[in-house]
């Protein structure tokens, strides 16, 4: 299986945004991110893309889901303050039926820091690069017979 972890694309600033968090929206660069997300992470494509509720990455991964003819799924497991949550969505995806797929999941620097190296020492892999990345760049985790065999990071693309 394949994992591809997105850090989302750069959004409106949270000290100037003066609605909720959750609705904070990509700004340009986010959205040249957003656009050009399938180079970064290659073939092949998502069979599911899941995302943080929160607006920047939902729209982060939405034109890569509209290319593959996927809808976006939510979960609060990926939100900001998700922590264990993320880990354990990660091990139900590891041990569904889908082992020989590619699977994209959207979330933010706070889960991105928690996330990774636990599944790092959990599947006994090495991340190679120093958690979370910039924003609108993506972690591949390729798993195989429950064991992390590679790790790559990608820059964004904008």
């Amino acid at each position: 299986m394949r994992i591809v972890i997105v850090r989302h694309g750069q959004a409106a600033a949270k000290k100037s945004w003066p609605g909720a968090d959750g609705e904070r929206p990509l700004v340009a660069r986010g959205a040249r991110q957003a656009e050009r997300l399938g180079r970064i992470i290659g073939a092949p494509r998502p069979k599911r893309v899941i995302s943080s509720p929160a607006l920047r990455c939902v729209q982060t991964v939405q034109p890569l889901a509209d290319n593959c003819g996927l809808r976006v799924e939510l979960s609060e497991q990926l939100s900001t303050d998700a922590g264990p949550q993320a880990v354990a969505l990660c091990r139900a995806l590891l041990s569904s039926p889908a082992s020989h797929s590619t699977i994209m999941l959207c979330t933010h620097r706070e889960v991105l820091n928690a996330l990774l190296p636990q599944l790092a020492e959990e599947f006994g892999g090495k991340l190679g690069h120093r958690p979370p990345g910039a924003k609108g760049g993506a972690w591949i985790l390729r798993f195989r017979a429950g064991r992390l065999q590679k790790v790559e990071y990608h820059p964004p693309a904008a």
